[in-house]
């Protein structure tokens, strides 16, 4: 799920490289990321059990998730480019036209078998596989196609769509109270966040030619990703630092994404609030390891960064997997965590806990306490 600048009109900011970022070594960055995810995972064991409070295990759970951020947005900031392209990098369109096929069969194989009354999983299958393929078998990588703008508008409608006929009435009562709406916003916030320095779209260490050595500007480009070209305004703030761009793909792809990371997070809160007033079959840890698998993997170019601190320039076909924008491997994490995050929605919105209206919750709390 890569993104780069038009060549025509080739940004002025690189990308930061070397042994530190802002002076930290890598390899704090990366101890860092594993304290967080060693964090995390203790909340996940303590929400499991019942030896500690459910509010101490999402706490953890919480603040694990905030220092793996911290420390993942470091490494991402210190990746370094190759200057190569490998000759393996050719086999990127076979690879992409075999992994859309094997997507659009295996949707209509699955869904006739599992769900033959909801055709509608079929046809987001199948958008899926176009976009996988789509920079293969276009002409041009597709880049100036029509087809390419639809598909991007047309996949987030089909989720939505999906969303809406499976289980609208449920979300919206399992997201009525302001617990739940609060840690949606939360979770949407720090994936954006994320999102955006994973893809390249901003940077808050960049290196810059000399010639705009403390000059700030926003100006106008193309830039190419998701798909097609867009319009897009890039800035750069040399008091912040923060470099980046902002374009209509961009804002599309974070909206689906991060939609879909808010709505499960959402869910679960609400899951957790309910816990002791339902039978619920707790359903939220489902939803909690979707959430958490497919956020990392949907900006899987972090992992480059990770890799990057462990094995330095023997990471780089890492690289070309994550971020040659012909790879397959962006398009298939992309469906990937679009198939697993709306399949967790749905799963949980059959739990006891989303469908019971916040008015009922005090009936047996009260008994309990009688």
């Amino acid at each position: 799920m890569a993104y780069s600048v038009d060549p025509a009109a080739l940004g002025r900011v690189v990308a930061h490289s070397g042994t530190t970022h802002a002076g930290t070594p890598h390899w704090l960055l990366g101890a860092l990321t594993l304290a967080g995810v060693a964090v995390a995972v203790g909340g996940w064991v303590a929400l499991r059990g019942d030896d500690y409070p459910g509010r101490l295990g999402a706490a953890a759970l919480g603040i694990g998730a905030v220092v793996t951020l911290a420390g993942l947005i470091g490494l991402v900031e210190i990746q370094i480019a190759p200057q190569s392209t490998p000759d393996w990098t050719r086999w990127f369109p076979v690879v992409n036209t075999v992994a859309a096929i094997v997507v659009a069969l295996g949707s209509l194989v699955v869904v006739r078998w599992k769900w033959p009354e909801r055709p509608r999983y079929v046809a987001l299958g199948f958008l899926l596989a176009c976009w996988i393929g789509y920079p293969a078998m276009m002409p041009n990588e597709g880049l100036s196609h029509p087809f390419g703008y639809l598909l991007v508008l047309g996949v987030p409608l089909a989720v939505a769509a999906v969303l809406s006929l499976d289980g609208n009435d449920v979300f919206r009562t399992a997201l009525a109270d302001a617990r739940s709406k609060a840690v949606s916003l939360v979770a949407f916030a720090m994936f954006a966040v994320f999102f955006a320095v994973s893809a390249g779209t901003m940077s808050i260490n960049p290196d810059v030619t000399p010639e705009i050595a403390g000059e700030g500007f926003v100006t106008t480009q193309q830039v190419a990703g998701p798909l097609v070209y867009w319009p897009a305004v890039e800035f750069y703030w040399p008091a912040v630092p923060l470099a980046g761009y902002v374009s209509p793909g961009t804002v599309v792809l974070v909206a689906l994404l991060g939609g879909l990371v808010a709505l499960n997070a959402g869910l679960v809160a609400r899951q957790l609030a309910a816990e002791g007033a339902t039978d619920s079959p707790r359903a939220m840890f489902g939803t909690l390891a979707a959430s958490g698998a497919t956020a990392c993997c949907c900006c899987a170019p972090a992992l480059y960064g990770a890799v990057g601190v462990l094995f330095g320039a023997a990471a780089t076909p890492v690289y070309w997997a994550f971020m040659d924008p012909t790879s397959p491997v962006g398009g298939i994490f992309l469906a990937a965590s679009v198939v697993v995050l709306t399949g967790s929605a749905i799963r949980a919105s059959y739990d006891p806990a989303c469908r019971l209206p916040r008015d009922r919750e005090a009936a047996p709390a009260a008994e309990g306490t009688a």
